[in-house]
């Protein structure tokens, strides 16, 4: 069985990646937060290697393509905490190596705030798959976002409420945005590839306090 699983950072951990290659072996990508920050200054994103510098450097896996062929990292550091930079890498778990595309090229540059998600390396499924696929997920959003409000202090209820509505918002952009790259034939698919991603990476959000951002 050939899994890969992720273990999320922070400024004082660590992100971290194990590839599982059997039910009774799980190897650890050595030192992934040090070689994630030493490609980004490679590819592109970043100038500097905040990490290595001893900063603030924090590594964040934003979502999984759907083929599991690439996983989004977004890379957050700087010498001020209120005063962070950010950019994204690919890592490809088939070549075990990370990448920029022309997609998270133009992210980077962007001032937008807007949903990002990991560009599959296989071809896509159907219209047809991905719109089941994807109303499939948006029934879980629901479902998922209800059991968040319920177990929401009333207090903050207006903040989950409005956090959601900003997520609907920058996810609409970054749809836009996604599409904007491939020709007229791939816009639908590509729409409906992105509104997938997004959403299955907004339902697996934790813990539930996370759903105020």
């Amino acid at each position: 069985m050939d899994l890969w699983f992720a273990a999320w950072g922070s400024c004082l951990r660590d992100g971290d990646l194990f590839h599982r290659l059997a039910s009774d072996k799980i190897d650890m990508f050595e030192s992934f937060n040090e070689a994630a920050w030493k490609n980004a200054v490679k590819l592109g994103p970043f100038k500097r290697d905040f990490s290595a510098e001893g900063f603030c450097a924090m590594t964040e896996f934003v979502s999984w393509s759907f083929d599991s062929a690439r996983l989004l990292i977004e890379l957050r550091g700087g010498e001020d905490k209120r005063d962070m930079h950010e950019g994204y890498i690919y890592f490809n778990t088939r070549t075990k190596k990370f990448e920029v595309t022309d997609y998270l090229r133009k992210l980077n540059k962007t001032k937008a705030n807007v949903l990002a998600c990991a560009e599959p390396v296989d071809p896509l499924p159907s219209e047809a798959e991905l719109k089941t696929r994807f109303d499939t997920l948006d029934r879980r959003l629901n479902t998922r976002y209800a059991e968040v409000l319920g177990k929401t202090d009333r207090e903050r209820v207006a903040n989950v409420r409005e956090a959601q509505r900003n997520w609907i918002k920058h996810r609409d952009e970054g749809a836009k945005f996604y599409v904007s790259l491939f020709p007229a034939a791939e816009k639908e698919l590509r729409r409906l590839q992105f509104l997938c991603d997004v959403t299955a990476a907004r339902i697996d959000t934790q813990p539930d306090e996370a759903w105020e951002l």
